[in-house]
């Protein structure tokens, strides 16, 4: 009997390695797989960037501050970013139309000063390659003009006037100027919203993008420009006869045959992106535009919600800023947030991103050109010395960082490839296969501790990586502020790899070495 006994004991002994091994779960690689396309039409990625309009002639709000020196600049950090798309919002009353005549018709001027400045900026997009979506705030009277006069010029979105005034604007600028680079047109923003000049009115704004299709065609473009739409907030205007989302459906539903691409704004709250809502809201739309009329789809503004408590104290304590401003653009988390949400949208489906907004020094409050009331959301001021007395101002903040690496990475020749077998929680990986074979994936752990994970290396053998971090400890940084890699001339060369990533951090892997 006790020889029985310990033959089972030891039986038990010989098996129970066996029968643990059976109980825990495998490591799930984590797996980029470039047969998986989520976005064939990518453009890449961006900023709002606006032409200065408070600083862009002698007799702009602020004079002419926007000296060459300035415009070099920013051209240089744009250099580093190399965006692929940028939004223009801009305004009649800005730049070409300077008044009415005796008849009540629009007086435009397309060679003044300011219509050059907007020029610089165009220049610079046609030089680099860079799609421009321009477009205009909404109808002229709503912004400031109380020295041109014309509160009751224009009737609404549907105004041939106002119109046929953007029509020949776009005719200037590829007609006679030879601005190819410019591809959509925007009227009117955030239509839905109750700042808009549409006030939510779905049916003006449809019957007006209608025309100005039509008005576009007319002019016979040398390089067509196609309107882009319908530009809505989820916020909600109780006027609307549809909600922000539903603006979204029915532009696929009622205007696939008149909008060349699809956009939407979105000011989520950190919490929302946090927890990874953002990119399952987002895919379910998309899903739907594609599944009826397959077009390039772009997030024409990303950033986050202003009317939180600690950014509400923020903006009152601060001299310069308006409500419209979001002050965590100062802080080191607001380039993982960023990041998280610009990984989020690529991941499902949006064709391209477009930060709000690149500076500082382009927007005030009602557009007043009041310097206590700029809208602080850039990645700097450019104007920092000469408008809060503070050059530091000037200075590149960190989600620059994060922003502009992956801009630059991942290029428009890419594809946005599937990424599998990534469960850790608030950790989220977006990747890029090119034509060429070039491979871009950038990783963010937008949580509290360190994350791990096994990735699957057999398809990147064979390549030369180079390797960025951003995290609090260790961002590397050449002599102009610009993102630097950590570690270059990396390989893979085993079938798989371990990748640690820091809390609250952002590494991203590269084979493009320009």
């Amino acid at each position: 009997m006790l020889k029985k006994q310990v033959f089972n004991y030891l039986l038990l002994l010989l098996f129970l390695p066996l029968a643990f091994c059976q109980t825990v779960k495998k490591e799930e690689l984590v797996t980029i797989d470039a047969n998986t396309i989520i976005s064939s039409e990518f453009i890449g990625n961006g900023v709002e960037w606006s032409a200065y309009p408070h600083a862009d002639a002698d007799d702009a709000e602020w004079g002419l501050l926007m000296t060459n020196k300035k415009w070099e600049t920013v051209f240089k950090r744009l250099n580093y970013m190399k965006p692929k798309i940028v939004r223009v919002l801009d305004q009649a009353n800005w730049r070409y139309l300077e008044g009415i005549d005796k008849d009540g018709n629009p007086i435009l001027n397309f060679e003044n000063q300011e219509m050059h400045a907007l020029y610089k900026l165009l220049d610079y997009c046609q030089k680099n390659d860079i799609k421009v979506i321009l477009g205009e705030w909404g109808q002229p009277y709503k912004v400031h003009d109380t020295h041109l006069k014309m509160q009751n010029t224009f009737t609404g979105a549907t105004d041939p006037k106002w119109l046929n005034s953007i029509a020949e604007h776009l005719n200037y600028l590829v007609n006679t100027k030879g601005y190819s680079c410019i591809k959509y047109y925007n009227l009117v923003n955030e239509p839905n919203g109750y700042w808009s000049s549409i006030d939510g009115n779905w049916d003006e704004w449809k019957l007006g993008v209608k025309k100005l299709d039509s008005a576009l065609v007319s002019k016979k473009l040398k390089t067509p420009v196609h309107v882009i739409g319908p530009d809505a907030t989820p916020f909600n205007n109780d006027k609307s006869k549809y909600t922000g989302t539903e603006w979204a459906k029915e532009s696929v539903l009622q205007l696939s045959n008149v909008l060349a691409a699809y956009d939407v704004h979105d000011y989520p709250t950190k919490e929302f992106v946090r927890s990874g809502e953002f990119e399952k809201k987002y895919s379910a739309m998309i899903s739907f535009a594609d599944s009826v009329a397959k077009k390039p789809f772009i997030l024409g503004e990303i950033g986050f919600e202003k009317y939180v408590d600690e950014n509400i104290k923020r903006y009152e304590a601060d001299p310069f800023a308006s409500p419209d401003s979001q002050l965590s653009v100062y802080d080191y988390d607001y380039g993982v947030d960023m990041a998280d949400v610009l990984i989020q949208s690529m991941n499902s489906g949006f064709d391209a991103v477009i930060a709000w907004g690149l500076d500082d020094a382009m927007h005030t409050n009602g557009d007043t050109g009041d310097k206590n009331q700029l809208k602080k959301w850039g990645m700097w001021n450019i104007l920092g010395k000469e408008l809060t007395g503070d050059a530091k101002e000037e200075d590149i903040r960190p989600w620059f960082y994060t922003w502009s690496i992956i801009t630059r990475y991942f290029t428009e020749d890419m594809k946005i490839v599937k990424t599998t077998g990534l469960k850790l929680n608030k950790v989220r990986m977006v990747s890029g296969w090119s034509t060429n074979n070039h491979v871009t994936f950038s990783i963010v752990n937008n949580s509290s501790k360190n994350a791990t994970f096994t990735l699957d290396t057999k398809n990147l053998q064979n390549k030369n990586f180079k390797k960025f971090i951003y995290s609090e400890k260790n961002r590397p940084v050449d002599g102009n502020n610009f993102p630097k890699a950590v570690q270059t001339n990396l390989s893979f060369t085993s079938d798989s790899k371990q990748i640690t990533i820091p809390a609250k951090s952002v590494l991203l892997y590269t084979t493009y070495n320009y």
